[in-house]
């Protein structure tokens, strides 16, 4: 036969299940439509540009204000170097950084990493074309970083990552707090037992 203390601490640790489920149920269910994430609406150079004079920097605009911590901004030449040269900076929807002069004339690839509002994640990338050489291109590896691995081209989906970190961080917040109700509970009732 099971001790009374044990029945009521199960019966309030369900109950603390329960309502976390319900929460965490309504919450995931009402997050999708008002969850908007950040996305590129603008660029400069713009996507597909062919230019004959090298750009001093690249700035992206986003549809909302984007998290400087977390972001990153690259800008990869056709000889493979890359180009930012400068501190990424934010300011309110725009992320930019200063270039080094450009090499090679030819293709650059623009690639970013952001983090919404929201604490969503996305990435991307574009291209701009440069149709003349503004300097010679450099030809020691002093000048030029090799290239990393490739930026993701497409612009993640709203959604496709999965939940969001807030619900995630809410979920914890309730399973720590019923928990820490569940052994209060029980520390009390043996206090009484005694």
């Amino acid at each position: 036969m099971s001790h009374p203390l044990v029945r009521s601490s199960t019966r309030s640790l369900a109950r603390f299940a329960t309502l976390f489920a319900a929460v965490f149920a309504v919450l995931a269910l009402t997050a999708g439509p008002a969850a908007a994430h950040a996305a590129l609406s603008g660029s400069d150079p713009a996507d597909g540009a062919r230019i004959d004079a090298a750009p001093a920097r690249v700035t992206l605009s986003f549809n909302e204000a984007v998290q400087l911590s977390f972001a990153s901004l690259t800008v990869v030449g056709p000889d493979g170097a890359h180009y930012e040269g400068g501190d990424l900076r934010a300011d309110g929807n725009d992320l930019s950084t200063d270039l080094r002069a450009l090499g090679a004339a030819g293709q650059y690839t623009v690639g970013y990493r952001v983090v919404s509002e929201d604490g969503h994640p996305i990435q991307g990338s574009y291209t701009f074309e440069l149709t003349r050489a503004a300097t010679p291109a450099p030809t020691t590896t002093d000048t030029a970083t090799p290239a990393a691995a490739p930026v993701a081209t497409a612009e993640s989906e709203d959604g496709s990552a999965g939940v969001p970190v807030w619900i995630l961080a809410v979920g914890v917040v309730l399973l720590v707090g019923a928990g820490l109700a569940v052994v209060l509970g029980v520390s009390r009732g043996k206090g009484r037992g005694n």
